[in-house]
């Protein structure tokens, strides 16, 4: 049986880190009104929009931290209500946005085109150190500050109906997409526009125009 562990003992576990003991049950999907549903469907199943969402266990701190896997739930809520993905602390207006170098400079393009992300915000307090603890960004990194955020995509597996059943694959959907009443969702993405690059951790080009970053100003320069 699972227990409470020392955090202390893993050093800093992210708020929407999963932990061993958050297990993801078997569930039975069925088609019901037009759209997948539970078999055993509860209320807590679907969010305020209508869509079905993966189930997952419910216990941080019990086990062993999956640092690779992402606690679908508190990815949402960290998403919705800004809270700092490290801490787990609402950052409101205070919320930056730390990009892998691969992940900044596969976007749509250089500052100020928007960027498309599932990570969720980080406060002020915990940038420097995500930038010394998580691997993805040690390769380099953006430190972002939107005027905009807004809703984006769903990552899941989407159900096709068939004459056979229903055919899972994964896949990334607009939110407003239709296809959501298909789609057992598992993370969010939201789209940051009108930002300031704030931060620059290993990294002398950014975007994939390849512009050079003014240090100073925090623009993107030409």
């Amino acid at each position: 049986m699972s227990s409470a562990v020392n955090l202390a003992r893993w050093g800093v576990v992210p708020y929407i880190t999963a932990w061993s003991s958050e297990e993801t049950p078997p569930v039975a999907v069925v088609v019901r009104d037009g759209r997948i549903a539970y078999a055993d469907e509860r209320a807590e199943d679907r969010d305020g929009a209508g869509v079905l969402w993966t189930r997952i266990g419910f216990s941080p701190g019990v086990g062993v931290p999956q640092f690779k896997s992402v606690h679908f739930l508190r990815q949402r809520r960290a998403m919705r209500g800004l809270l700092c993905q490290v801490c787990g602390a609402r950052c409101a207006k205070s919320a930056l946005w730390m990009l892998s170098r691969e992940e900044y400079e596969g976007a749509d393009g250089p500052w100020p085109a928007p960027v498309m992300t599932a990570h969720p915000p980080v406060c002020p307090g915990c940038v420097e150190r995500s930038a010394r603890l998580c691997p993805h960004l040690r390769a380099g990194h953006v430190v972002l500050r939107p005027r905009r955020v807004s809703p984006a995509a769903i990552s899941g597996v989407l159900y096709q109906p068939t004459r056979a059943g229903l055919v899972p694959s994964a896949a990334t959907i607009a939110h407003n997409d239709f296809r959501t009443r298909w789609l057992r969702a598992a993370q969010l993405h939201v789209t940051l526009e009108d930002y300031d690059v704030v931060g620059l951790g290993a990294m002398v080009v950014s975007g994939s125009g390849g512009s050079s970053v003014d240090r100073g100003s925090g623009r993107q320069g030409v």
